[in-house]
């Protein structure tokens, strides 16, 4: 008996995401490809149907009847893969570890308060996450991933952006309320904190925010993201806060914005790093996936 061919899955995954969110780009950046690559999945699937899937107007996607049909048939069949695979995993699949090595910050204050979310998710996949203020060699070291703020570019290495960052002044909420009332360039009163590893990072937020940069009356350089917002919390003085990592402190009003419209996107962003040959490996897949979703979720609640 002759099979009938199967449309490759990972085809039926790129559609099934562009048609949710109506974008390729948005569909690129949830599964960690290009745009264009999107884009070519979707055209060899609608090849491979013979209808188009979509119709492309300028800076904009419709589905096409066919289009809403077939989301409906493979949206059930994914859905149910997905689930089954799971059950299976969860059953008959090896328990293994996940070395993880992550900064401070994003580690107790990101990481570990989801924790009970991926644990529900992944129960055969077990965490061991280090903290360190210094990038391992994921080349040497005894690690699987790492989270890392950078360029992204690091030589024998698979590097995953995981979010765009904003950089934005950020303060004691009492000192805030009180700076609201000047422009940056005005104030002169207070100390600013310092990144260690970005010692231009004042200067290049006030030229891409537009204006003067404040006239401290002191300087405190510290090389952790989390002492620094530590210092700024206690009343210390101003620092550059990097949304959307921290906006489990704005929330929770330890900290605050005074100047809420000037928050500049910056080149550097926050990576997940792995070795290139792991990255068929399912657990770096799972923990990759799970950390997206959390830190758009974090972007999604600011």
């Amino acid at each position: 008996m002759k099979l009938r061919r199967l449309p490759p899955l990972h085809a039926l995954e790129a559609f099934e995401v562009a048609a949710r969110e109506l974008s390729f780009r948005k569909a690129a950046e949830a599964l960690h490809l290009t745009p264009s690559a999107v884009s070519h999945q979707i055209k060899g699937l609608e090849e491979f149907l013979g209808f188009a899937l979509f119709r492309r107007m300028n800076r904009a996607l419709e589905l096409t009847e066919g289009g809403r049909d077939y989301l409906r048939v493979i949206g059930e069949t994914l859905d149910g893969l997905r689930e089954g695979s799971l059950r299976a995993q969860q059953r008959y699949g090896r328990h293994t570890t996940l070395k993880i090595s992550a900064g401070p910050f994003i580690a107790s204050e990101i990481i570990v308060p989801a924790l009970p979310s991926f644990q529900l998710e992944y129960p055969y996949i077990d965490l061991n996450i280090e903290t360190s203020l210094h990038p391992v060699d994921l080349r040497r070291e005894d690690m699987d991933i790492a989270l890392r703020f950078g360029s992204g570019r690091w030589r024998g290495a698979v590097a995953k952006r995981l979010l765009t960052v904003r950089a934005v002044p950020v303060c004691a909420p009492a000192m805030a309320r009180k700076l609201r009332k000047l422009k940056p360039g005005d104030v002169s009163g207070v100390s600013l904190i310092h990144s260690t590893p970005m010692p231009e990072a004042w200067q290049q937020w006030a030229a891409q925010a537009g204006v003067k940069p404040p006239k401290p009356k002191g300087d405190f350089w510290l090389d952790s993201y989390y002492a620094i917002l530590r210092a700024a919390e206690q009343g210390v003085g101003l620092t550059l806060g990097m949304v959307p990592i921290v906006n489990p402190w704005l929330r929770q009003n330890k900290l605050a914005m005074p100047w809420p419209d000037l928050q500049v996107e910056i080149p550097q962003g926050y990576y997940l790093v792995h070795r290139p040959a792991d990255e068929a490996r399912v657990e770096v897949q799972a923990f990759c996936a799970w950390l997206f979703d959390l830190l758009n979720r974090q972007i999604a609640e600011a």
